[in-house]
């Protein structure tokens, strides 16, 4: 908490938080002229003395730097330096010195045969002499340019903070608005291709169109209103997985050789929404829906500790392997695995003449699911559809 309101002292632009940060740098300013001015007098043995010092610190030390840093941090900058006209800005600067000189001059005479005046003037390594008046080499030329160049930096260092964060939080804008673009192209994808496999049955007056409709409405209710979130509890993606090679096995029967395997600790385990359906479902498009004799699919999905190990395989047509490697679905994949995974992932794909194969790791975010969320899979089983 403590370090929360430090950094916000430091670095929020709020006007309290504002206030704050100007308070405690002249009061850092004040503390040093006290210091300074201090141990150039002779010894302060009562109040009296002590209510000089404090005096001479403030309206000698800190006024004329406050005058003269703001006039150039919030004046001379942004009227001229920002836009270029440098030798008005440098008039600027002149004028200022001028007007800070002039300011010491009326208070040095104000003081003059004073205790502190005297201690001063004795410790200035470097005075000039002009009407007999001594400012000193520092107090002339380094004092308030010093301080200044102190409160500039500090104000350079939050702006360009600022602009970091806001240069962040822009990329993860494009990012998640890129990412919903992603997941919104899987749904019509993913619904156009189902939705066909349903229509073919209906054309045949087929009853089993009716059992493919429930399973697709289940699918569809978990991709409407749960694969907004960034991550989803892996059970429920490998639910929808097996929920669509439950509808893949109606539509082929004994036609296609499937054999599934999935195994492996997969309770408080998280990841990204519909990564792994596009590949299962484009073995289905792009390879066994293609092949007219012995299609099949090898599908491996296993977890190891937090790293899942997701292994397809499928036959496909000599002359398909383009569409296989340039399909919408698994370009939509590649982004977001970058996107989401950008160096806790790995991502082969090969294609030879007779199979294509996906080989895919991810290593998964862990969290404790509400008991309303598990749901029932079936691991640690083969399955065979021949």
């Amino acid at each position: 908490m403590k370090y929360q309101q430090l950094y916000s002292i430091v670095f929020s632009d709020k006007r309290s938080f504002r206030w704050k940060r100007h308070i405690l740098f002249w009061l850092a300013v004040f503390f040093y002229h006290l210091v300074r001015i201090g141990l150039m007098m002779p010894d302060i043995n009562n109040w009296s003395a002590f209510g000089k010092l404090l005096d001479f610190s403030f309206f000698r030390g800190v006024v004329p730097n406050i005058l003269f840093t703001y006039s150039i941090v919030y004046y001379l900058i942004p009227k001229f330096f920002n836009r270029g006209k440098y030798i008005f800005f440098i008039i600027g600067i002149l004028f200022s010195i001028g007007l800070m000189q002039f300011y010491g001059i009326v208070n040095d005479r104000l003081h003059a045969g004073s205790p502190i005046h005297k201690a001063i003037q004795g410790n200035v390594s470097f005075a000039i002499k002009w009407a007999g008046w001594q400012p000193g080499f520092i107090r002339l030329f380094g004092n308030p340019p010093l301080i200044c160049g102190f409160f500039l930096a500090i104000k350079l260092l939050k702006n360009w903070h600022q602009e970091q964060l806001k240069t962040e939080t822009l990329a993860k804008e494009n990012a998640n608005a890129e990412l919903q673009l992603l997941k919104a192209q899987v749904h019509p994808h993913f619904l156009f291709n189902t939705l066909n496999n349903i229509y073919s049955f209906s054309l045949n007056q087929s009853p089993l169109a009716g059992t493919l409709v429930k399973k697709l409405s289940g699918m569809l209710d978990y991709m409407i209103h749960e694969c907004e979130e960034k991550f989803v509890p892996l059970e429920k993606e490998l639910r929808l997985i097996q929920d669509y090679l439950g509808l893949e096995k109606v539509r082929y029967g004994k036609r296609l050789d499937m054999q599934v395997e999935i195994h492996g600790d997969f309770e408080n385990k998280f990841i990204a929404p519909l990564l792994m359906i596009p590949f299962v479902e484009n073995s289905f498009k792009h390879g066994t829906s293609q092949m007219l004799q012995h299609p099949w699919i090898r599908l491996e999905i296993t977890t190891d500790a937090s790293l899942l190990i997701f292994k397809l395989s499928n036959s496909k047509p000599s002359l398909n392997s383009k569409k296989l490697n340039n399909g919408i679905g698994l370009l939509n994949v590649q982004k977001r695995l970058q996107l989401l995974y950008p160096d806790d992932h790995q991502l082969n794909i090969n294609s030879t003449e007779e199979t294509f194969i996906v080989e895919m790791q991810i290593m998964l975010s862990e969290g404790t699911l509400k008991k309303s969320e598990t749901v029932e899979i079936i691991p640690d089983k083969v399955f065979t559809y021949a």
